[in-house]
């Protein structure tokens, strides 16, 4: 079983991003969950082992955690992914080939925010914008919600991440965590270069911003 959370738990605050907990071959329930709070920690927590799929969490209490924090939001939480990633393949046997993917978008959803009532509809999109590359790439939305246009400008940042090459511009373009910051930080339209690809989020057309 894997899901995402919203309540906050434990002492500290902490807001569950994603969750993954299920039965073994041994009969026994394993599972893990990731989280966040307002300073910019994060947290990868392991379970409790138990009997059914609901008793991982004893008193609002976890088994034990690793904690990873950044002056870079999005490198702590990177880092978390990681070592998530990692657990998941090795202790609580909740990995599957998927499951990073998952991970990848329960993070950029609690980025992206709940939605915000009056915001103007926009649309996401990214295109590669080296000139010496021939074959055009790139994709956008159609008009989303201010908050599902986020979603989706992180997602095309995540999977894009390889064929923008962002280390050949490293000093010239944003780095991915500057672009994951910038569009967190986002109120409206915005345009951006990371690597050899442009990033988009716009009011009027898939180039505008």
């Amino acid at each position: 079983m894997t899901y995402e959370l919203s309540a906050t738990i434990g002492a500290e605050g902490w807001t569950p991003v994603h969750k993954a907990r299920r039965r073994h071959t041994d009969g026994n329930y394993y599972g893990q969950w990731l989280g966040t709070r307002e300073d910019g920690m994060w947290i990868v927590g392991r379970m409790f082992n138990g009997k059914s799929a609901d008793d991982g969490f004893r008193d609002g209490e976890w088994a034990y955690s690793k904690r990873f924090g950044s002056d870079k939001p999005a490198l702590a939480a990177d880092r978390a992914l990681k070592a998530y990633v990692e657990m998941a393949q090795t202790l609580t046997f909740v990995w599957d080939h998927i499951f990073e993917q998952r991970v990848g978008e329960a993070i950029d959803r609690y980025w992206a925010g709940p939605e915000v009532p009056g915001a103007p509809k926009l649309t996401a999109g990214w295109q590669r914008s080296d000139p010496g590359h021939l074959a055009p790439q790139g994709s956008h939305t159609i008009f989303l919600p201010f908050h599902e246009a986020k979603y989706e400008l992180l997602q095309h940042l995540r999977r894009t991440e390889l064929s923008a090459m962002a280390h050949l511009t490293q000093g010239v373009t944003l780095d991915r965590h500057e672009a994951v910051e910038l569009v967190v930080s986002a109120a409206g339209p915005v345009r951006f270069e990371y690597g050899y690809n442009t990033y988009w989020l716009a009011a009027e057309g898939p180039l505008s911003a």
